[in-house]
């Protein structure tokens, strides 16, 4: 009998070790594994290839996206790969007529799935000594070591903690983005004419400089019209998992949006979000562009953001994901009509969930409305106090949260 039981306490033993073994972190516990020092590390090394200028010397940013395929490959990506494209370009009377290099890594889903989550940033640098005066060198650690940085990261965590997305994931470093976006265009392009399914771009750019006498610190995000939600969720996530406050902002800033990658998966009718620091750089697209001016707590910060979009996009499963468990896709089949609206929308509610409040919230994220007494199937909610522009409508229900997009004519 003491044979048996010390075998069944040997065969529990080896199965508690197993679970203990193959058991998910929490969420928590992954972004506390988001480290300073492994963004620091890749921000130096790209820095110390002195000149990162595609232009400056044919062929010098192909040693730099090897660089960057090495590192993927490092982390399980194993088909990571330079995908070199062609460019023709005028530049300040000078003709450019060369090869460029983006990486692509796909990390496959683990479900029978052709949609994928982009995680990018660009690889190339440029430094000015005066107004259309290329310099010899170009560090680019702010613009824009730190958004590969965090796309490495990102492909280091998933790797080391054995994670496995439903939808795959394409970890991405554009080339030429400095001379106008070509390498963006180039793959952004090439998707659309493939019908690939893409879920969202996630677009870091220059997420490093955060200076000492800031009161508190601030990310940018960028928002594209087809991808308010996605935007909304990157807000929430902002407050909800890191010590930065998101600074949406208004139409007129939003034009930068066109200076970085994102724009041109926006261009293609792809969904799209861009972060970027809230204080200028005021070393921005200079040789003093170097890593002793930058804050690596706050670029661990947009680390963590990132991961929470990456995990929640790409269905890695990690308990718990409240942020996460809001319901983004708006599958409870609520309706909101018409929209645009003029001074009445109406919201229709087709299931047996129950709609407890409803809210209405400007592009900064501030409460215009709010709605307490709600009707099972149909709501009239009254736009006539708003002005024209565009909110997000939060529909809180019992089983999650629904965003909407609502214009006001």
């Amino acid at each position: 009998m003491k044979k048996l039981f010390l075998a069944l306490s040997v065969i529990l033993l080896k199965i508690a070790t197993i679970s203990a073994q193959t058991s998910l972190p929490t969420l928590n516990e992954v972004l506390d594994l988001i480290n300073k020092d492994s963004l620091r590390r890749t921000v130096q090394d790209l820095q110390d290839f002195e000149s990162r200028l595609c232009i400056q010397t044919v062929g010098q940013n192909r040693q730099v996206a090897q660089y960057l395929v090495d590192r993927l490959k490092a982390y399980g990506i194993e088909d990571a790969r330079i995908d070199s494209f062609h460019v023709k370009v005028s530049i300040w009377t000078i003709e450019y007529d060369q090869y460029m290099y983006n990486v692509l890594g796909t990390l496959k889903g683990t479900g029978t799935t052709d949609s994928t989550v982009i995680i990018g940033a660009h690889l190339d640098a440029v430094a000015l000594d005066a107004p259309q005066v290329l310099s010899a060198t170009s560090p680019g650690a702010d613009d824009n070591a730190t958004g590969c940085a965090v796309m490495i990261e990102m492909a280091r965590i998933i790797h080391e903690n054995n994670l496995k997305p439903r939808h795959n994931i394409d970890f991405m470093a554009y080339d030429a983005e400095e001379l106008g976006l070509y390498g963006a265009y180039y793959d952004a392009n090439k998707r659309r004419a493939a019908n690939e399914k893409i879920i969202v771009m996630i677009n870091n750019d220059m997420v490093g400089y955060q200076p000492e006498t800031a009161v508190s610190w601030e990310a940018v995000l960028h928002w594209y019209d087809n991808s308010l939600d996605v935007t909304e969720k990157a807000r929430q996530t902002l407050i909800n998992y890191t010590t930065v406050t998101p600074f949406i902002p208004s139409v007129e800033e939003n034009e930068t949006r066109k200076n970085s990658d994102s724009w041109a998966y926006f261009q293609n009718n792809f969904r799209a979000t861009f972060a970027i620091e809230k204080h200028r750089n005021p070393y921005y697209h200079t040789v003093n562009d170097v890593i002793d001016h930058l804050n690596f707590e706050y670029c661990r910060e947009i680390a963590r953001m990132n991961f929470v979009l990456l995990a929640y996009y790409s269905g890695i499963n990690l308990p718990p994901l409240s942020i996460i468990q809001n319901n983004i896709h708006n599958n409870y089949n609520i309706d909101v009509l018409p929209n645009p609206a003029n001074d009445i929308i109406r919201v229709h509610n087709y299931n047996d969930i129950t709609i407890q409040k409803i809210e209405i919230h400007d592009l900064s994220g501030r409460l215009m409305q709010s709605v307490q007494n709600i009707m099972p199937q149909q709501n009239l909610i009254h736009l006539s106090n708003l002005s024209s522009g565009v909110y997000f409508m939060r529909i809180y229900t019992d089983k999650g949260i629904v965003n909407k997009k609502v214009i006001k004519q």
